[in-house]
This record gives structure tokens, C-alpha cells and sequence, in this order.
């Protein structure tokens, strides 16, 4: 796999990365003699893990973290949260549409949830019998996809791509600010940055910096960078990877970024400036991998990756995809 660099986004980074209290430190992952940080991080090949089916997740697609280590993974059917009891896991459904469900963030202790149909769902994170319900519909969205929230939690902003079974790709980012009082109620969408001829799909903000996924004739798939400005606008978007492959959505490390490539049944580590570290051998996964996360306490061990599973799209019953994996590391030798 060829990954490239942009040597204006190698000036741009540090920047994009100060000052946020989120600044990855740490470097590279070799294969041989790991370092003590490395045998504390998950393993992203063949040799240094084990792969477990956690859950069924029909049409796995998404996953997010909240603060206090609570885990919810969204799919065709449902938005779930995953729990343990005693050594078992279990998927609560916590949704009552099979919408598709995609993007996920969490912001001002509520939970957002893109669906596929053009809605965005939400629910408060201190219910007690937490159950998402729709509070937007959004305008002329052909496919809503990945989503992430301001660092204030007063704006999300929405992928709309990569594709549409039922509508033309209307590619592009999507604003939409929330109100300061009520962060159940969206009062305005517009568009963020328009992405004419590519096809977008995952989405993360650090800092003041939103990345995200994309493909295009004739690199196939990108990570990119754009900067938010001091005026709320769109920065100009800066390549920092191109991978030969179709990537979906991806998560951040502290040292790097956690990618799954859709239809090789990949997941791969790439370092801050780009360039390919690690990765699984392909179809080590099912193809329509579609995201790669570090696991976090309480529920799982830093050195655990979780990867979802989507599988053949629209399909949701096969054991083709469908489900939460979780990659243990190995013990060293």
C-alpha cells in the first residue's frame, strides 16, 4: 500500500495540534523488538493479535467512546450501547428505527446519531433508560454519514456522502449549530465545505482541525485535513495520506490514526504525518470494514482494538460482516 505525504500539511500539523490538550506524542510501530509504549498500545498485524467476535451488530457501522468509558456502536438497524456482565457482553438497544444508522458523536453529555435517511437522532447520556429520538431532518442531504461536534459542543458537522441509493452524491460538509441552551435543538444547517467530485465518508475533530476521509480518481482514498478559522469558516483542506484502497472511517491514536479500508477487509495505523506504520493482512476482517478504535477501560484494555464489521452493504443477516470484533494483543514471546 503506497500512502504520500503533502509537504504543505507537514508544516501545517504542529500548528493544527498545539494548544488543544489533545497533542499525540510517541513514534512509529516496528514489528520487531516492540518498545515498552508499543507493548502498551494495540496491535495493528497478523503476528501480535488475536481476533474475537464480540457482538452481532447488523450492519456494523460506527462506534464512539464517552468520557467515563461508556461504548455505543450504531448500524443498519439500531444504535446499540455495549455492556458487561460478569464476563459477557451484551448490546442494548437503545434506538427504535432500522434507519441505518451512521455517524456518531457525543457533545455536551448527549449522544447524536446520523441516519442514513437524512435524520439526526439524540439522546441525553444521564437518562436512565436512555432511547434516541429524531430531533432534525436535514435539507437536500443525499446520504448523511460521518459526524463530530465543536470543541464547545455547540456546532456538529455532518459528512454527506459518500453515496446514495436513492439520490444523486451531493458531496460536502454540513454544519449545523445547536442551540446554546438546548442542545436537543438545531436552529440552522448550512453548508461547511463543498466537496464537489470526491466521495467523503468519515469524520474527527481535534482541536481546531476537522479530518476526514475521502476517495477520488485516480488516488482512491485520502485522509485530510482542514482547519476551522476564527470566523467558523472552512480553512483550505490539506491532503496528509493518500492509501491505495477505499478507507471509511477511521479514529485517532496517540500517536498516529487508526484507519479501515472498506473493501480489503483491512485496518491499518498510519503516523502523525501520514505515513503507513502497520497494518492486517487484507481480508484479515470482513470486507465493508468501516471503523478501527482503541479500546478504554472500564470495558476493554487500552492494548484491545475494536473494529466494526458492516460486511456486504444492505445485508444484515449473514455472517459476512455484521458484528463488533475486538483484536487482543499477544503476550510477547
Amino acid at each position: 500500500m503506497r500512502v504520500h505525504i503533502s509537504h504543505g500539511f507537514f508544516l501545517l500539523l504542529p500548528l493544527m495540534l498545539s494548544c488543544t490538550g489533545e497533542q499525540p506524542t510517541g513514534g512509529g510501530v516496528t514489528r520487531t523488538s516492540a518498545s515498552s509504549f508499543e507493548q502498551n498500545s494495540p496491535c495493528f498485524n497478523n503476528a501480535c493479535g488475536a481476533l474475537e467476535e464480540l457482538l452481532i451488530v447488523p450492519d456494523a457501522e460506527n462506534m464512539i467512546f464517552s468520557a467515563s468509558g461508556r461504548l455505543f456502536v450504531s448500524g443498519g438497524q439500531a444504535v446499540v450501547e455495549v455492556v458487561k456482565n460478569g464476563n459477557n457482553f451484551e448490546a442494548i438497544t437503545i434506538s427504535d428505527a432500522a434507519c441505518n444508522f451512521t455517524g456518531l458523536t457525543i457533545a455536551r453529555n448527549t449522544l447524536y446519531a446520523n441516519c442514513g435517511d437524512g435524520t439526526l437522532w439524540a439522546g441525553g447520556l444521564d437518562n436512565t433508560s436512555m432511547n434516541l429520538s429524531t430531533i432534525f431532518s436535514y435539507d437536500s442531504m443525499a446520504f448523511a454519514n460521518g459526524l463530530t461536534s465543536s470543541a464547545d459542543g455547540k456546532t456538529l458537522y455532518a459528512i454527506d456522502g459518500p453515496v446514495s441509493s436513492t439520490a444523486l452524491p451531493s458531496p460536502k460538509i454540513v454544519k449545523l449549530a445547536l442551540s446554546g441552551e438546548n442542545p436537543l435543538q438545531v436552529q440552522n444547517q448550512t453548508t461547511w465545505l463543498d466537496l464537489a467530485g470526491r466521495f467523503p465518508n468519515g469524520i474527527q475533530r481535534r482541536g481546531r482541525s476537522l479530518f476526514f476521509t475521502d476517495s477520488e480518481v485516480p488516488n482512491l482514498g485520502r485522509l485530510n485535513a482542514v482547519t476551522i478559522q476564527n470566523d467558523g469558516s472552512a480553512g483550505m483542506p490539506a491532503v496528509l495520506a493518500t492509501v491505495q484502497g477505499v478507507p471509511d472511517d477511521f479514529s485517532f491514536l496517540a500517536d498516529g490514526f487508526a484507519v479501515s479500508l472498506f473493501f480489503t477487509g483491512q485496518v491499518v495505523k498510519l503516523d502523525l504525518l501520514g505515513n503507513l506504520v502497520d497494518g492486517f493482512d487484507p481480508f484479515t476482517f470482513s470486507t465493508g470494514t468501516s471503523q478501527v478504535m482503541q479500546g478504554r477501560p472500564p470495558l476493554f484494555s487500552s492494548t484491545d482494538l475494536l473494529v466494526t464489521e458492516k460486511g456486504i452493504l444492505g445485508e444484515q443477516n449473514t455472517p459476512v460482516g455484521n458484528k463488533l470484533t475486538v483484536v487482543r494483543r499477544l503476550p510477547e514471546n
